[in-house]
């Protein structure tokens, strides 16, 4: 369900479906995770918003994310730091 949003005001977005049990949220590349998350509502666990600490990491149970600078935390295969990030296709996340 990617899709192309094209937007007078910005530049074109690429909009990917998060998967969170039954929700379902829309989020772009243009930021990391967790505040699109926090913005539609969901409560994440989180301290240092950079990569350092793994407070965040959630479970990816499928789809595509990136980091644009490799976190200072170890990330777990199967997991993935919501703070830091950049969802690049349709994903399915568990909260630990």
């Amino acid at each position: 369900m990617t899709t192309l949003i094209s937007n007078t005001e910005h530049q074109d977005q690429t909009v990917h479906r998060v998967l969170l049990g039954k929700k379902q949220i829309l989020v772009t590349e243009d930021e990391p995770l967790l505040p699109q998350l926090e913005r539609a509502g969901v409560l994440a666990e989180y301290q240092c918003r950079e990569g350092y600490c793994s407070a965040c990491m959630i479970k990816l149970l499928w789809g595509k994310v990136s980091y644009p600078v490799e976190p200072m935390a170890w990330v777990h295969s199967g997991y993935m730091l919501s703070c830091c990030a950049i969802v690049k296709s349709d994903i399915e996340i568990s909260m630990l």
